[in-house]
């Protein structure tokens, strides 16, 4: 029986390993409008989810236009079932001020930025590529690490001279926020060791 359903903002983390799933949790993946393509291997650990996954492309342009969409399903799916627990799948913190309005009145929402953030033992350290770079930023002094994201980003690419792909580099500081390595809060980034 579902007791966890996923919402995801694909136009924001179109990168998901849907596998990791546990079988207690339906997705809504939500596409904007001009999102034509998916990747296969979404699509491939998306099949291995059966009925407990549905595809929504929304209609129309306009900022926050599937952000919009989004809340309007959140609260219908509440409004319907509201013991699940709803997670939003999606680094834009807009939605933080109605999950914790929801909160507030008794029900189970939260926003993630990565499916490790659910499980994060998933989030192994023994990755060579995340040894490193927490190596590196750890024996940066602490006043000259990047404070935002695109700059944390663009720090890691040079690292490992701008050779790591940029879905690498975005699992990695995936991983760094699943092990409370870092945290963000009003877009600056702070860092736990």
């Amino acid at each position: 029986m579902t007791q966890h359903i996923l919402l995801v903002d694909f136009e924001n983390v179109p990168q998901v390993d849907l596998a990791q799933l546990k079988g207690d949790t339906s997705v809504i993946i939500f596409l904007g409008a001009n999102q034509k393509s998916i990747p296969t291997e979404i699509v491939t650990s998306a099949q291995g989810l059966g009925n407990r996954i549905e595809w929504r492309q929304i209609e129309g342009n306009g900022s926050n236009a599937l952000d919009f969409h989004i809340a309007c399903h959140l609260g219908r799916i509440l409004e319907k079932s509201p013991h699940l627990h709803c997670i939003i799948l999606s680094k834009d913190k807009g939605f933080d001020p109605l999950l914790r309005y929801l909160n507030k009145n008794g029900l189970k929402c939260k926003r993630i930025n990565s499916l490790f953030e659910l499980d994060p033992k998933a989030a192994t350290t023994d990755d060579p590529n995340y040894t490193r770079v927490v190596e590196v930023l750890s024996k940066s002094e602490k006043k000259s690490r990047p404070r935002k994201r695109k700059t944390l980003s663009q720090h890691i690419s040079s690292i490992f001279q701008k050779k790591l792909p940029q879905n690498d580099i975005e699992r990695i500081i995936d991983m760094l926020f699943a092990n409370k390595m870092i945290a963000e809060s009003n877009n600056i980034i702070s860092y736990g060791f």
